[in-house]
């Protein structure tokens, strides 16, 4: 596709920002969804049930200490449990890098959430780099108009 934006435009990727473990925990309760939740939150006991059934064990009682004081320190076992009850890397616990990078997917998965920003994804699939250039061009005086700020954006995707 095209260029990267330059840094201080509209929708420029962020550069990775160090968060507390708390925090971390925090943003994956708000961020990650249960399948046809209807936009409800996962509770502390599923996510420690997700963990279990993906052969780690940790209380929920755990979890919502780890959740909630920053002073914890966690093993290991437990991020890499708390790690299988999102469907995370458990990298995401340890490299800022790795967990921006994360996050930048989970906000996707929550933003195609929204049928209507789904249709617009599909609608411009198979579109021009020139007519897509355009598309975002309007998307992003629109964000401005309504007030909504600049949104994040993927690095462009590597060669394999």
């Amino acid at each position: 596709m095209g260029s990267p934006r330059p840094p201080d435009a509209p929708g420029a990727a962020r550069s990775p920002r160090r968060r507390t473990l708390p925090e971390k925990i925090e943003y994956l309760f708000t961020t990650v969804r249960p399948p046809g939740g209807m936009g409800r939150t996962y509770t502390v006991r599923e996510i420690a049930q997700r963990a279990e059934a993906a052969g780690h064990a940790i209380s929920h009682s755990h979890i919502h200490q780890l959740r909630r004081d920053p002073s914890r320190s966690p093993t290991v076992r437990a991020l890499e449990a708390l790690a299988a009850g999102f469907g995370v890397s458990v990298a995401y616990f340890f490299n800022d890098e790795t967990a921006a990078r994360i996050e930048e997917d989970l906000e996707l998965i929550a933003a195609l959430r929204d049928g209507l920003v789904r249709d617009v994804a599909l609608h411009a699939a198979g579109l021009s780099e020139a007519s897509l250039s355009s598309i975002m061009q309007m998307i992003d005086r629109a964000r401005e108009w309504e007030g909504l700020g600049d949104v994040p954006v993927a690095p462009p995707d590597q060669p394999s």
